[in-house]
């Protein structure tokens, strides 16, 4: 278990949405490597906060999703049982764990994550992370890249302990722009850049001025090459 203090829970207060030109960032497999949810999971489970039989069970989806990527059922799958496996938890706890992986995930990131956000800030974007993560990961791994925002999933807190559902939309497929809307107001996407890797993606890069592919899977390559769109390699 971890010593470590933990802030409160940050309220879901909507602040002032950016007035700059958005630059939307994917985090698995677009600025990260491989599955943030998963090494979260394995720390969690190192720390005996979640049952290690759940990481375990999902090993081998974490190996291949950081290879080619997974279609949407099985997301969501890997989402439900983390999801029961951490009912019951200390919401305290696990956001402290969250912000923790999160600080290490970002010194991991891909170099050239960094030199496309440092990019963009200095032509006056406004960057921001978006992510099927828990939203302390998401925040903890976007500060460590320069992020401007940061935006996952909020799970459900009562008294102080996880509920095992999710509290709004699952930042994932069309739920991202659901959150971005949640998070940011009404955004100007007209003009935004979005960078993302999953077929998944294709609500929020199709909403955006000028989508960008990164380590695209098989379905977002398809679309890629039907819309013209650029293809980015980072790894």
């Amino acid at each position: 278990m971890t010593n470590t203090t933990v802030a409160p829970l940050r309220p879901r207060a909507r602040r002032r949405p950016p007035t700059g030109r958005l630059a939307v960032f994917d985090l698995d497999r677009t600025l990260l490597p491989g599955s943030s949810l998963f090494e979260l999971g394995r720390v969690l489970a190192d720390r005996g906060v979640i049952d290690r039989t759940v990481v375990a069970r999902h090993a081998l989806v974490a190996a291949v999703f950081a290879r080619r990527g997974l279609p949407d059922s099985r997301i969501e799958r890997v989402r439900d049982r983390v999801l029961a496996a951490s009912a019951d938890r200390d919401g305290d706890q696990l956001a402290s764990v969250a912000r923790e992986v999160g600080v290490r995930l970002a010194s991991g990131a891909h170099p050239a994550a960094r030199w496309l956000i440092d990019r963009h800030h200095a032509a006056g974007d406004v960057c921001v992370v978006l992510s099927a993560s828990p939203q302390e990961l998401v925040e903890a791994v976007g500060a460590g890249l320069g992020a401007d925002r940061s935006i996952g999933t909020r799970v459900e807190v009562v008294g102080g302990r996880l509920t095992g559902r999710l509290d709004g939309a699952f930042c994932h497929g069309s739920g991202k722009l659901e959150r971005l809307r949640d998070e940011l107001g009404e955004v100007d996407l007209d003009r935004a850049v979005a960078y993302a890797d999953s077929g998944s993606d294709l609500p929020l890069l199709a909403a955006c001025g000028h989508p960008v592919a990164v380590n695209p899977d098989r379905r977002l390559r398809d679309a890629a090459a039907a819309g013209g769109w650029p293809v980015l390699r980072l790894g």
